[in-house]
């Protein structure tokens, strides 16, 4: 019975796993390509040499931050992998 049970939580993990990996994956796509409207969208002819270096520096800052969100799935996905295999060795 205690197998079935710890079957059952590790189906359950790898559920809300893939439902996160899913749902983080398409918020991510979908912050990029908003950013990316916004980005294109704001004028760079009246702006001065300062302004236009701080828009490039949050640009290169915010997608820098899109890829480290991506890891940290990786690093999502390799912690519950890891949780499943403890649990069904029993360690």
């Amino acid at each position: 019975m205690d197998r079935i049970k710890a079957r059952f939580g590790q189906a359950i993990g790898l559920k809300e796993l893939v439902a996160t990996l899913v749902v983080v994956g398409v918020l991510l796509i979908v912050g990029v390509v908003v950013f990316a409207q916004v980005k294109a969208a704001m004028p760079t002819s009246a702006t001065t040499n300062q302004s236009n270096a701080t828009i490039d520096n949050v640009e290169s800052t915010t997608y820098s931050a899109f890829e480290l969100a991506t890891v940290a799935l990786i690093v999502l996905a390799a912690a519950v992998i890891i949780g499943i295999l403890i649990r069904a060795f029993g360690a």
